[in-house]
C-alpha cells in the first residue's frame, strides 16, 4: 500500500488540493470505479501482454478537459492490452494483467487520485448510465 502522495507523484500528477494526500491508497482486487472508468476482474480473460512502460499508459484520453486516466506499474511486471476501439466507439478500453507479488495504479489527473489495482487479470470499461437511453457517464 502506497500513500495518495506518493502514487501521484510517481505519476507525474502532483498533489491534488482537494484530496489528503496523505491517505493510503489500498490495492484492491475486485470491482472498482473511477470516475467514468470501471476495472472488473476477468480471471478467464487471457493474460495481458503488453507492457506498462515507466511513464504509465492513457486508458482514457482527456477530451474537453482534464479527463485523463492513466495505469502505472513501477515495477514493469503489469501489461495492459488496449482495445482498439474501447476508447472511441465501444465501452471496453482493455485488459489489465497484474502478476502475483505487483501492483498497478489507475491515475485520475483531476478529482479521484488512485485506485490500487491487485494480482489478477481485469478488464477495464467506459461505464454507462440509463437516463431515459443508455449513455456513456460523463465525468
Amino acid at each position: 500500500m502506497a500513500i495518495l502522495r506518493t502514487v501521484l507523484d510517481r505519476a507525474g500528477v502532483g498533489t491534488l488540493g482537494v484530496l489528503d494526500s496523505e491517505i493510503d491508497v489500498p490495492i484492491l482486487t475486485g470491482a472498482q470505479r473511477q470516475g467514468d472508468v470501471i476495472v472488473l476482474s476477468r480471471p478467464q480473460r487471457a493474460p495481458a501482454t503488453t507492457p506498462i512502460p515507466p511513464s504509465g499508459v492513457q486508458v482514457v484520453k482527456a477530451e474537453a478537459s482534464s479527463n485523463t486516466h492513466t495505469l502505472h506499474s513501477w515495477d514493469g511486471a503489469c501489461s495492459f492490452d488496449a482495445d482498439p476501439t474501447g476508447g472511441d466507439t465501444g465501452l471496453t478500453l482493455g485488459t489489465l494483467t497484474v502478476p502475483e507479488g505487483a501492483s498497478a495504479y489507475l491515475v485520475h489527473t483531476e478529482e479521484h487520485g488512485a485506485n490500487g489495482i491487485g494480482p489478477g487479470t481485469y478488464e477495464l470499461r467506459r461505464q454507462r448510465e440509463f437516463a431515459g437511453e443508455w449513455r456513456r457517464v460523463a465525468d
